[in-house]
C-alpha cells in the first residue's frame, strides 16, 4: 500500500532538451527586450542579469517593458554588439 509507483520509461521534455520555439510577437516585449532576446535567445533575463548586476527579476521586468533600461543594462548590449567571438 505505501509502495511507490514505478515510473515509466518515458523521458520528460526537461530531460531530453527539447527546443520549444518562441513566437515574439505575442510576447510581451519591449523594443529593447526584443534585441536582448535575439542577443541571447535562451534564458535572456539571466544573461542581461549576470552582465549588470541585476537581479534576474529586475532584467525581466526590463525586457517586459515594465521598467526603463538602465545605462548599465544599455551598456551591456553594446558591449555585446562590439565584441568579436
Amino acid at each position: 500500500m505505501g509502495e511507490s509507483k514505478r515510473r515509466s520509461g518515458v523521458a520528460s521534455s526537461e530531460n531530453i532538451r527539447t527546443n520549444v520555439p518562441r513566437i515574439l510577437p505575442r510576447e510581451k516585449l519591449s523594443k529593447f527586450g526584443r534585441v536582448v532576446t535575439a542577443l541571447w535567445p535562451e534564458k535572456p533575463a539571466l544573461n542581461l542579469a549576470q552582465r549588470t548586476g541585476l537581479s534576474e527579476r529586475g532584467a525581466q521586468f526590463i525586457i517586459d517593458g515594465d521598467r526603463k533600461p538602465n545605462a548599465r543594462a544599455v551598456h551591456a548590449v553594446n558591449t555585446e554588439f562590439l565584441t568579436d567571438d
